[in-house]
């Protein structure tokens, strides 16, 4: 049941980087913050996301050989 606590884990972090991957996409600049706000948010947020994402995969592929014994 160690593969259960992994894919929990998992699919917590893909669940993440999707949501900040959505909120950097819909991320809009305003008026009383330069653009140079927004272009730096936006590449914290993609590293967050991209981040998350790989960590994710990592645990997924941990939870998979793990459950299969291998």
């Amino acid at each position: 049941m160690a593969w259960l606590a992994l894919l929990t884990f998992a699919v917590i972090s893909l669940g993440v980087a999707a949501f900040v991957a959505t909120l950097v996409a819909s991320l809009e600049p305003q008026p009383e913050y330069p653009t140079v706000m927004t272009d730096t948010i936006r590449v914290i947020g993609g590293l967050i996301a991209v981040s998350a994402g790989v960590f994710g995969a990592i645990l997924l592929g941990f939870a998979v050989s793990s459950y299969l014994g291998w």
